[in-house]
C-alpha cells in the first residue's frame, strides 16, 4: 500500500492555513494573475467541446484549493471535479460552489492524493477517470515525487485528453525565520524550467510534440512575509500544456 509522507506533510500544514490564505493581499492579485493566464490562453489550452452523440466533457481541477480554476473553466466542461490533499481547502471549494448556486453534479470536490493509493475509494469513480482535461495549478512545486504525479495524471486522461500545468518558471528562496508560519517545509522543487516540464511530460507517456510552455507576461511580488526573503520577491509563472496519445 503506497502512501505519501510528503503530501501528508503538505495536509497537515493548509488544513492549518486554509481559511487564512485567500483573503491575504498577495495572494488575491496572484489569483487574478491566474484567471487571466487561464481565460487568455483557453484556445491554446484546447479541452474537448461537447456534441450531441458524445460524453459529458470531464475535468479534473487537482490540488484545487478553493475553486479558482474550476470557477474560471466552467463554462469549458459539464462535470467539473476537484481533488485536494486537505480537507480544509475541499471545504473552501465546496463552499464557494454552494455560495454560486452551483448543483454538486456539475462541479464537486473531495480530498484526494493521486499518490497515496491507501485512501483514494471516493476518487476510483468514472467522473474521475476517461477525463477530458486535467489542471494543476500552483501545487506541483508542493509534490515530493513529480514524475509519479503526472503520469498518475495521464493515467486518469482520455485519448487526446490534455494536461495542463500552472507553476513557478524562477523562485527566490531564503528564510528569516519569524512567527508566521512558513511553507517552506511544503515545497519539493521550487521551480520548473521548460526542459523540465519537457521531461516529466515525457516521462509521464505524453506526446512529445504537444508539449508547450508559455511565461506568463508579468510578474508576481510575493512578500517577505511569504517569501522569506528580505522585502519580498518578483517571480514569474508558467503554465504548459501536452496531451496524451
Amino acid at each position: 500500500m503506497a502512501t505519501d509522507s510528503f503530501g501528508e506533510t503538505n495536509r497537515k500544514f493548509w488544513d492549518q492555513t486554509a481559511k487564512s490564505l485567500f483573503s491575504q493581499e498577495w495572494v488575491v492579485a496572484l489569483s487574478e494573475q491566474l484567471r487571466d493566464c487561464l481565460q487568455s490562453n483557453i484556445d491554446w489550452i484546447e479541452i474537448r467541446k461537447p456534441s450531441g452523440n458524445e460524453t459529458p466533457v470531464k475535468m479534473i481541477d487537482y490540488a484545487c484549493g478553493n475553486g479558482l480554476v474550476s470557477n474560471t473553466l466552467y463554462d469549458y466542461a459539464d462535470i467539473i471535479r476537484g481533488i485536494d490533499i486537505s480537507d480544509a481547502m475541499v471545504d473552501e471549494y465546496n463552499n464557494m460552489r454552494r455560495q454560486s448556486g452551483i448543483a454538486p453534479e456539475r462541479m464537486h470536490a473531495v480530498r484526494g492524493n493521486f499518490l497515496d493509493t491507501g485512501n483514494n475509494d471516493i476518487i476510483t469513480g468514472p467522473d474521475f477517470h476517461g477525463v477530458d482535461a486535467i489542471i494543476m495549478s500552483m501545487a506541483l512545486h508542493h509534490v515530493g515525487n513529480p514524475e509519479a504525479m503526472l503520469s498518475k495524471m495521464v493515467d486518469r486522461l482520455r485519448s487526446n485528453g490534455v494536461l495542463v500545468i500552472i507553476d513557478w518558471m524562477d523562485f527566490a528562496h531564503g528564510h528569516q525565520g519569524g512567527d508566521k508560519p512558513d511553507a517552506s517545509h511544503t515545497i519539493n522543487k521550487a521551480s520548473f524550467s521548460a526542459d523540465d516540464m519537457k521531461q516529466l511530460f515525457s516521462g509521464a507517456g505524453c506526446d512529445s510534440d504537444s508539449i508547450d510552455y508559455r511565461p506568463y507576461k508579468e510578474t508576481s511580488h510575493i512578500p517577505e512575509s511569504a517569501a522569506k526573503v528580505k522585502g519580498g520577491v518578483n517571480m514569474t509563472f508558467f503554465i504548459a500544456k501536452a496531451r496524451k496519445p
